[in-house]
């Protein structure tokens, strides 16, 4: 993992930070509505977890409710802070585990990350009457907090899973978080990893470089594609790039990006004349004449629009001008 991309993390990390001081302010004060009932610390701790990793989504654990405590007395310092720190700290370290090093689903690395937290919870509760022999602490037990927190928890399972797949759509470079193969993995094991995502609908777009995925993008045409070198430019240089159709279009970004080697699911045999044209490796699953547009008839429009131009910086200006022309297009129907 680059320099770049793990600051990315660290900033990403940082405005969860913010995020998670401000909303149980907000909540609280400008809403009226108690903690134990939203559980707003929870959402930012939940999703740097499931966004940037493991790592950060455990030091946001800890240091929110630190800060919080501090700034606002939110949570109490006793018996609630030392609860919450050790609660949000297994919420952030699960999720980031869960969903990345042991790549489930979103929804199952997210509820196994609320049931640890709840489990946490109550062992720490348990842990503090102990030391307090047997005196009762002021906090919620575990049924009387999942009782009160039964409203926080729904808006989770709702909330949480649309900001992620928002973040991944639309915000690639800056949210997703890689999944690293071995290290001893070979070419084709990660073009076959990044032929799975395709075909299960989870990407239409893989990005590869230094032995690991670092990109993965879901959506039509080339726009993923075009994201991707428009959001980090570096991306695509030097890069194995694996996308599910590959025209003319898609190969000008690439050639401007500055791709090593090329797999196109499906490849115009335009697209491979003007990657091999340029220097970069090719492969292909299936070669056709050309990329047809999404009704069936005739030719893609971008695939059209850069017909007569193989300059690839104008070839993308073009391709910009038409998603854009396209997009205005749809708004005023």
């Amino acid at each position: 993992m680059t320099k770049r991309f793990e600051a990315y993390r660290l900033v990403t990390a940082g405005l969860f930070v913010a995020i998670g001081l401000i909303l149980p302010y907000i909540t609280a004060h400008g809403i009226g509505v108690p903690g134990t009932i939203l559980l707003p610390m929870h959402i930012p701790i939940l999703l740097c977890g499931l966004l940037c990793g493991p790592k950060y989504g455990a030091l946001c654990g800890i240091i929110v409710p630190i800060i919080s405590s501090l700034l606002t007395g939110m949570p109490p310092a006793y018996p609630m802070l030392p609860i919450m720190i050790v609660q949000l700290f297994a919420m952030g370290l699960v999720s980031g585990l869960l969903y990345h090093r042991l790549r489930l689903h979103l929804y199952i690395s997210l509820i196994g990350a609320m049931l640890i937290g709840q489990a946490t919870y109550g062992l720490m509760f348990h842990s503090l009457i102990f030391m307090g022999g047997g005196e009762p602490i002021r906090a919620l037990s575990v049924p009387a907090a999942i009782m009160a927190g039964l409203p926080g928890l729904a808006i989770q399972l709702i909330l949480i899973p649309a900001i992620v797949a928002v973040c991944k759509r639309y915000v690639p470079g800056l949210f997703y978080a890689w999944e690293k193969l071995p290290e001893s993995a070979e070419p084709d094991v990660l073009t076959s990893e990044a032929l799975r995502l395709i075909k299960t609908g989870e990407a239409t777009c893989v990005v590869i470089k230094g032995g690991e995925i670092i990109h993965k993008a879901d959506g039509r045409g080339v726009s993923p594609l075009l994201n991707a070198y428009s959001d980090i430019p570096d991306m695509l240089k030097d890069a194995y790039v694996v996308d599910k159709i590959i025209g003319k279009a898609a190969a000008m970004i690439l050639t401007l990006g500055g791709a090593a080697k090329v797999h196109g699911v499906i490849m115009s045999v335009s697209g491979q004349d003007y990657l091999e044209k340029h220097g970069i490796a090719v492969e292909c699953g299936r070669c056709v004449d050309v990329i047809s547009g999404r009704d069936g008839n005739g030719i893609c429009p971008i695939e059209k629009s850069v017909l007569e131009t193989d300059d690839p910086h104008k070839g993308v200006e073009i391709i910009r001008a038409a998603i854009e022309g396209f997009k205005k297009q749809a708004a005023n129907q």
